[in-house]
């Protein structure tokens, strides 16, 4: 692999379902902190009520600018492997750039879940001895070409050790 790779487009409908799950879920909360403030004693019905109303003004602001923000993250997710090292770069107010020796790779896992396997996307974990990285949305066909590139690459380190 001679150039840096972008996640394919469809990982940001993916996000976007992410975030709406989400959302589901701190609705779910709200609306029990709301239905617990009717069988709460009286002086802790107004503590559930405004915890309620900030736990719903954040679950509701929370996944839209998650949601809004989608292309950004896309834009600035980007991955390199070559014969040395597997590069990963995230982030884009807090950027983050991962480099892991292909000789220190031990093994590399690919998951995929139900919202995943809907757009035929993977999750490439690898893994080293200090810990694990994962580059999530990877075409299936190229997952499994990029784990066994990935696996003959760290042999090969390993053998010439």
């Amino acid at each position: 692999m001679d150039k840096v790779k972008k996640l394919p487009e469809d990982i940001k409908m993916i996000w976007r379902l992410n975030a709406l799950i989400d959302c589901m879920i701190s609705l779910i909360i709200a609306v029990a902190i709301f239905i617990g403030k009717m069988f709460a004693p009286k002086g802790m019905q107004t503590f559930l009520l405004i915890a309620g109303i900030i736990f719903l003004v954040l679950t509701a602001l929370v996944p839209l600018i998650e949601i809004l923000l989608i292309n950004y993250h896309w834009n600035y997710w980007t991955y390199y492997i070559d014969d040395q090292q597997v590069e990963l770069h995230h982030g884009f107010f807090f950027r983050k750039q991962i480099i892991i020796p292909i000789a220190r790779i031990q093994n590399v896992t690919l998951k995929q879940g139900p919202i995943l396997r809907w757009k035929d996307l993977q999750k490439v974990i690898v893994e080293t001895a200090a810990g694990a990285s994962d580059i999530s949305g990877i075409k299936s066909a190229e997952a499994d070409d990029l784990k066994k590139l990935i696996m003959r690459l760290a042999r090969e380190a390993r053998n010439d050790l």
